[in-house]
């Protein structure tokens, strides 16, 4: 099983926040899209459907941030 780490958590939590204030550097925004991917690979294992839509909407809420960008 694929579990998020105590500091990935710590690092998606601070990251969330920097993505709603706007204040996202690509190369966190990157960081970010890894460790959603995790938990979103996370959720589907362990057969958390909510939690899979959740990181999915994180990743397009980070892909539009991202499009917003440039």
């Amino acid at each position: 099983m694929v579990n998020l780490t105590p500091e990935e958590i710590r690092r998606k939590n601070e990251l969330q926040e920097k993505l709603r204030t706007r204040v996202l550097s690509v190369k966190e925004a990157d960081e970010l899209r890894v460790i959603l991917e995790k938990e979103r690979q996370q959720a589907n294992i362990t057969g958390n459907a909510i939690a899979a839509v959740g990181a999915a909407l994180l990743l397009g809420l980070l892909i539009a941030y991202l499009a917003d960008r440039d």
